[in-house]
């Protein structure tokens, strides 16, 4: 399996910049691990963010960072 698909270029269609896309990957990540899912894979996270781009990008306010700390 190429993992073309990852990298940023692959991503520049959904998200205007790395930060973007960054901060969207991370709050996915916090709520799959508070709903428990102790399998998380950075690889599947980043191919269902590809399958299933958010609709309505809104950043991730440091407020709803510092509620999962």
């Amino acid at each position: 399996m190429s993992n073309d698909a990852l990298t940023k270029e692959a991503f520049k269609e959904i998200f205007e910049d790395n930060f973007e896309m960054t901060n969207y990957a991370i709050h996915l990540a916090q709520d799959q691990i508070h709903a428990g899912n102790e399998e998380l894979n950075v690889t599947e996270l980043l191919h269902e963010i590809r399958k299933h781009p958010p609709k309505v990008q809104k950043p991730v306010e440091q407020e709803e960072i510092a509620t999962h700390e």
